[in-house]
């Protein structure tokens, strides 16, 4: 055979043998790579699976966006934290909006008592302050939406308490009113014109876990107050605690039974003597009250007093202090 149908037969040959391997070498198709190696890294594997090197190659570039780190698996942290579903109770916030006092320098101080309590999804307020340009310009510094706020609870008839209440309702805002029987006729007529109001009776519910003492007459002047059960027990706010701070405390807690874990508010001991303020701590103590936080009426001398009887379980107010409740009641630096 002539030399060159030699060499036509081994090109042939080569040619198929090349043609053979390209074969056997195809990448798999691209789609398919990629599946695997996103459900890798979902799955806590470690680069090294998709090693880089491979130049041109649609891994090398998925295989950057991962921490050269392994994925670690979510875990619980070892802090146990009171959740809703465990104790029956919602997350609770309470921040006090208008103060005598500022705790946040950014804050009007001005004579007068509101706060917000966020209960879960529910936002209400306690109180409204003495005007409403102070109330709507703390809670704007505050990042506080007038909008959510679902409802309003009025501790008593002085200016003081209820002088932003019509201001805030001409935002357009409209929560349910929670106002005392007491109350005059043309108050409520004037809220009336603007939303509905609930005068309050003995354990009057607002949502679950958030209760009126309904109107207290046991001083002067009658006065509903604040009730919001939490895991640690029960939160009781006052606005001046006109009937006697020690009165509404016992109204509190003969609602439910349950321990009073923290006292807020205004607690109206500006006239009272040492002895008497004495006296008023021993009742603390003997009705158990864990926290205390006395700002508004109470007075300087008085609120010296529960500081130093109280210690770390004394908390300071004034406009901008805020209160979270987890497994304890917090107190929160903003």
């Amino acid at each position: 055979m002539m030399n060159w149908q030699w060499i036509f037969f081994e090109a042939l040959f080569l040619c198929l043998l090349i043609s053979g391997c390209q074969r056997t070498l195809d990448p798999v198709p691209l789609t398919v790579t990629m599946t695997a190696t996103i459900q890798d890294v979902k799955s806590s594997v470690t680069p090294e699976l998709v090693p880089p090197g491979n130049s041109g190659s649609d891994e090398i570039e998925l295989s950057e966006i991962v921490s050269p780190e392994p994925v670690p698996d979510i875990v619980e942290p070892d802090v146990v934290t009171v959740t809703p579903e465990a104790t029956g109770y919602p997350d609770a916030r309470i921040t006090i909006i208008y103060d005598n006092t500022a705790y946040d320098k950014r804050l009007t101080p001005v004579w007068g008592f509101a706060a917000l309590v966020e209960y879960g999804d529910f936002v209400m307020l306690f109180d409204t302050g003495g005007d409403a340009t102070t109330l709507l310009r703390n809670m704007e510094l505050l990042g506080i939406d007038p909008a959510r706020i679902q409802a309003v609870v009025l501790s008593h008839i002085h200016g003081d308490h209820i002088g932003g209440m019509v201001g805030l309702l001409e935002t357009g805002v409209q929560p349910t009113v929670y106002v005392l029987p007491s109350f005059n006729a043309s108050f409520k007529q004037q809220i009336a014109a603007y939303t509905s109001i609930i005068e309050v009776i003995p354990g009057q519910v607002i949502v679950d876990g958030l209760v009126s003492t309904g109107e207290l007459h046991s001083g002067i002047i009658p006065e509903q107050a604040l009730v919001v059960e939490t895991p640690e027990g029960q939160i009781v706010i006052t606005g001046c605690a006109h009937p006697g701070i020690v009165e509404i405390i016992q109204a509190a807690k003969d609602l439910s039974g349950s321990p009073i874990h923290l006292v807020l508010g205004g607690f109206h001991l500006m006239d009272k003597s040492t002895l008497q303020i004495q006296e008023i701590l021993a009742t603390f103590r003997a009705l158990e009250v864990k926290q205390v936080m006395p700002t508004h009426c109470t007075g300087e001398v008085a609120i010296k007093m529960f500081a130093e009887e109280y210690g770390m379980d004394y908390i300071q107010g004034g406009a901008g202090r805020v209160i979270e409740v987890g497994q304890m009641v917090t107190q929160i630096d903003e």
